[in-house]
């Protein structure tokens, strides 16, 4: 089941940057400025737009036990945390 797609404005290439070193951190190889990755049972899309400063993130897969609301808070307070 997915879940609502978020979409972040103002995000620059460094802020882009700082969340795939922080997903790596976490084992998590994002490459490109458009994907999807799997890990954990988690599968997560993603789309940065570098000349909009757009960023939208989707999960597209997750364990039954883990509600919409608690991963896309996760992912939410990750794009928080890059400056």
């Amino acid at each position: 089941m997915s879940c609502a797609t978020q979409t972040f404005t103002g995000v620059s290439q460094a802020r882009f940057n700082c969340l795939v070193q922080k997903a790596q951190g976490e084992g998590i190889n994002i490459t490109g400025n458009i994907g999807q990755v799997t890990s954990d049972g988690l599968t997560i899309r993603w789309s940065f737009n570098p000349v909009a400063q757009t960023l939208e993130l989707q999960c597209m897969g997750k364990p039954f036990f883990l509600s919409c609301g608690i991963v896309n808070g996760k992912l939410h307070d990750a794009v928080d945390e890059c400056p």
